[in-house]
C-alpha cells in the first residue's frame, strides 16, 4: 500500500480512501498507456526498417513471411507497411498473453490495434487517390 504524501499541516493530508483512488488506474490511463505502445510500435518498425536499409549487403535471415504479410502486401501495402502490420500483430498477441488486470483492458486494447491496422489498410488506397488527382491535374484523366 502506498503511503499518502505528507502535507504541511495534518488538515492538508488526504485520506487514505482518497490516496487509493489516485492511485488506481482510469480510463485516461489506459488510453495513454495504449498510445504509448502505439508510438513504441511505429518507432519499431520504422528501426526494423532502418536497419534493414543501412545493410544491404548482408544476407537476409530472415524467416519466410507469414500468409498474412503476403496478403497484405498483394493488396498493396508495401513491405514496411506488411512489417508494421506483422509487429501490431505480435503486439497484440504478446499483450493478450498477459494477465487480465482490468476488464476493460482487452475491448480498448482490441479498439487501438483495429485503430492501427485501419490506418495500414487505408495507406494503399490513399496512395491510388494521389496517384488519380495528380493525373487529374495533370490533364491525363477526366476529359
Amino acid at each position: 500500500m502506498m503511503m499518502p504524501i505528507l502535507c504541511r499541516s495534518t488538515a492538508e493530508q488526504p485520506s487514505m480512501k482518497q490516496v487509493n483512488q489516485m492511485n488506481e488506474p482510469n480510463r485516461r490511463d489506459a488510453i495513454r498507456l495504449a498510445a504509448g505502445g502505439v508510438a513504441l510500435l511505429g518507432s519499431a518498425a520504422l528501426g526494423v526498417s532502418a536497419a534493414a536499409a543501412e545493410t544491404p549487403n548482408q544476407q537476409d535471415n530472415s524467416p519466410e513471411p507469414s500468409d498474412d504479410h503476403k496478403r497484405v502486401v498483394a493488396a498493396g501495402m508495401t513491405e514496411d507497411e506488411a512489417t508494421c502490420w506483422d509487429a501490431v500483430a505480435d503486439a497484440a498477441g504478446k499483450f493478450f498473453a498477459l494477465p487480465e488486470l482490468h476488464p476493460m483492458d482487452a475491448h480498448e486494447v482490441a479498439e487501438a490495434i483495429h485503430v492501427i491496422q485501419h490506418k495500414l489498410l487505408a495507406r494503399p488506397t490513399y496512395r491510388k487517390y494521389l496517384e488519380l488527382a495528380k493525373a487529374a491535374a495533370e490533364g491525363e484523366i477526366g476529359k
